[in-house]
Formats: structure tokens, C-alpha cells, sequence
């Protein structure tokens, strides 16, 4: 995380200073790095006020955001739910929203997340959003690290489907567009019924890698306003307007 760490930091400025003096922080999936501190101590340094809104379905994840901001008498609101059912939980607001969800936009497909991105955000609202550029990086050692660490990475979600991860399907591994997949050896009575049938492969993770052009594609394409941040390094982020 180092290098996006350092991207972060040296576009937060512009960042902020694009946003409204007074509005909603709305965080989906804080983790553990907490990169929001570079917002944070940005906002403070131009005065403006904000409420912080961790979203997860994790409460250890809330927990953990929460202390954070709370420690630095940050106003917080925590919410135990999931990105696809936030909007039905925040209603309407006439506060305008900064919708924060880095560099994990990477993990959904553009023409699914950017629409829910931006029904979250509501009117008059801004989301962010970042990701690595696939010709700035080795996408070879990239690809070397994903196949390592896709071995295991969707156990728990084939056991959720009653597939057992070391004798119902193959090993997952990942291709060059960092999609993680498996082939089913046997499927159950409840896949079965379903359409799945042996030699079937299940996309199970991805981490997309964009081009420059693919990107400004996918936000022409689902947004009606946005500004990139390119500093020429791996990572360029995008300011959505709603």
C-alpha cells in the first residue's frame, strides 16, 4: 500500500479543496490502513466541516474506524451494512455527500458500481474513486502475486454455495486481467438445479486493472461529470460530480 499511500498524500489538497465547507464523509469499507487520515488532516487544514460515516458489514472494521476518528474529535456515524443496501438506509439529505471508495472500485465491474456509487452520493454530491494503471505497472509480477495469494482467497464464499474449496473445485487461480477463477469438479444438487454443471469455471475475485483510455471509457460512460488526478505515477484517482 506504500505507493498508494504516497498518491494519496499528494493529491489530497486538491482533493479537498474541491468539496463543499460542510458535507457527509461517507466511507464504504474503511479497513485497516486507515488512508482516510490523509483527508482528514487536509480538511482540518482547510477548516471545513464534515460528519464521518464508516460503512462495512464488518463491526470489528466500524470498531476500528470509529476509535480512529473519534480519537481526533471527529463526529462519527457508523453503519452496519452493505454498500448495495445504503441508500434505502441513509434516505434523503439536503447535506451534500463525499462518497469514498478508493482504490476497492477496482474489485466491481464499472457498469455496476458507478451507478450505485452515485445513487449513494445523491444529488449535488461527489465519490471517489482510484485505481492502478495497468501499463504502469509489472503486471507479470502482479499477476504472480494474485496467483499466490488466490490459492485460498474464496474459500469461505464457496463454502457459502456448499462447494468444498479442496474437493469440489479446482485451485483458484488468477488470469492477466487479475480476475481470480475456479472450474467446478462437482457440483451440488442446489448448483445443479441452478445450471452448473462439471468443467464450469466460477469467477470467485477480481481486482480490474485499467488503462488511462479504459478508464476515462468507463467514466464517460456511467458519469455525467468527473476530474482525473494524474501525477504520471501506477495510481489515478477520479472526483465523480452527481
Amino acid at each position: 500500500t506504500k505507493p498508494e499511500r504516497e498518491y494519496l498524500a499528494s493529491i489530497a489538497k486538491d482533493i479537498v479543496s474541491t468539496l463543499p465547507d460542510n458535507f457527509e464523509y461517507i466511507d464504504l469499507g474503511p479497513g485497516t490502513e486507515h488512508k482516510e487520515q490523509f483527508f482528514f488532516d487536509e480538511l482540518k487544514k482547510q477548516h471545513k466541516k464534515f460528519t464521518y460515516i464508516p460503512v462495512d458489514i464488518s463491526k470489528y472494521y466500524l470498531d476500528l474506524a470509529q476509535k480512529h476518528a473519534n480519537n481526533q474529535d471527529i463526529l462519527v456515524q457508523p453503519m452496519q451494512v452493505s454498500f448495495e443496501e445504503l441508500p434505502k438506509y441513509l434516505g434523503p439529505t439536503t447535506t451534500p455527500r463525499f462518497l469514498n471508495l478508493g482504490l476497492t472500485f477496482s474489485n466491481y465491474n464499472p457498469e455496476a458500481i458507478l451507478p450505485l456509487l452515485q445513487s449513494i452520493a445523491g444529488t449535488n454530491g461527489f465519490v471517489f474513486i482510484n485505481t492502478q494503471i495497468r501499463e504502469r505497472i509489472d503486471m507479470t509480477a502482479l499477476q504472480k502475486v494474485y496467483a499466490l495469494d488466490a490459492s485460498h482467497i474464496a474459500d469461505e464464499k464457496l463454502k457459502l454455495i456448499g462447494l468444498d474449496p479442496t474437493q469440489d473445485v479446482t485451485d483458484q487461480t488468477a488470469d492477466d486481467s487479475i480476475k481470480v477463477w475456479c472450474t467446478v469438479v462437482r457440483p451440488n444438487d442446489e448448483l445443479t438445479k441452478m445450471g452448473i454443471a462439471p468443467n464450469d469455471k466460477l469467477l470467485v475475485f477480481q481486482s480490474l486493472r485499467y488503462t488511462k483510455e479504459s478508464l476515462e471509457m468507463a467514466l464517460n460512460a456511467h458519469t455525467k461529470s468527473f476530474q482525473m488526478f494524474d501525477t504520471t505515477s501506477p495510481f489515478i484517482a477520479a472526483l465523480i460530480r452527481t
